[in-house]
């Protein structure tokens, strides 16, 4: 989310609401990029064109560079990961597909295979409601033995310092904690692990300008803790981070973040580990 300059955003021009589109379009204003309207039309006709021209005059009368195009290639997901890559942009904008009851056991939702994939951050929308001066949560791990969840840690808050830079939003940390034989896990420091999990969260937030309030260190499963404390700040966009897992533990288990797209009632930002080095490629490009 750092440092964007092309922004691609998906639309569907048989709809009449487009709160991905809303919402590129308020970060394109906010960050000063460039939008991609993609239309993923299998058979594209006069009346999607005619929308998808549409759209775009609507774009470019908020003073934003705008480009669009419709196209197919095999399916939803090689689509849009082919476009992002001849594009180069730097942020994907979708809108939230549930899944219904009878698809999930038999595929790996798109939403889901578009996290896994992308090479840029992904922003699941679910509403078009301004960001500015609302409650943001970043979502990590903070469990300070595990290196590769430290690396993740950095590009969630990296991304999730951006964002709300961008709508000055108050930004808040939280992190779930294993609560099974606490007693036991003293490893001769004299701490517990919500003790450890404590100061890895308190080091995230002087780095990146949180308050000590804006803490929330909870013993709970991940999946159950996020949706509620979601709720409870009423807020705007969860940021938080997931593993390219593939293959049938993918199908089977998921990773957190792809389980709680269906259980949220905000905006999802995902990234990856390697979404934090991409500020710095971009720049070795120029």
């Amino acid at each position: 989310m750092q440092g964007i300059q092309r922004i691609l955003v998906i639309v569907d021009t048989r709809k009449a609401r487009h709160v991905a589109l809303n919402r590129a379009t308020q970060l394109a204003r906010a960050a000063h990029c460039s939008l991609h309207i993609l239309a993923p039309n299998p058979k594209p006709d006069a009346t999607s064109a005619e929308v998808l021209t549409a759209l775009s005059k609507h774009v470019e009368a908020e003073g934003i560079e705008v480009a669009s195009q419709q196209l197919w290639r095999n399916n939803l997901l090689d689509t849009i990961v082919h476009v992002r890559q001849l594009e180069r942009s730097h942020l994907v904008v979708k809108d939230f597909r549930q899944e219904s009851f009878m698809e999930k056991p038999f595929s790996t939702p798109t939403d889901w295979a578009l996290l896994r994939k992308s090479r840029v951050p992904v922003l699941l929308v679910r509403h078009d409601r301004p960001w500015e001066n609302q409650s943001m949560l970043a979502a990590i791990k903070a469990d300070p033995g595990d290196a590769d969840h430290q690396q993740l840690n950095t590009a969630i808050m990296e991304n999730a310092r951006a964002v709300t830079d961008y709508f000055e939003a108050d930004l808040h940390l939280a992190s779930a904690y294993p609560t099974i034989m606490l007693a036991m896990s003293d490893k001769g420091d004299g701490q517990t692990n919500e003790d450890r999990y404590l100061k890895n969260c308190q080091h995230f937030a002087k780095d990146y300008g949180i308050t000590e309030g804006s803490i929330h260190l909870v013993p709970a499963p991940a999946e159950t803790m996020i949706p509620d404390l979601t709720r409870e700040l009423a807020t705007s966009l969860l940021i938080m981070g997931t593993n390219a897992r593939s293959g049938l533990s993918g199908l089977t288990l998921g990773n957190t973040a792809e389980k709680l797209a269906s259980n949220i009632d905000c905006d999802l930002l995902a990234v990856q580990s390697r979404h934090h080095m991409l500020p710095l490629e971009r720049e070795l490009e120029a």
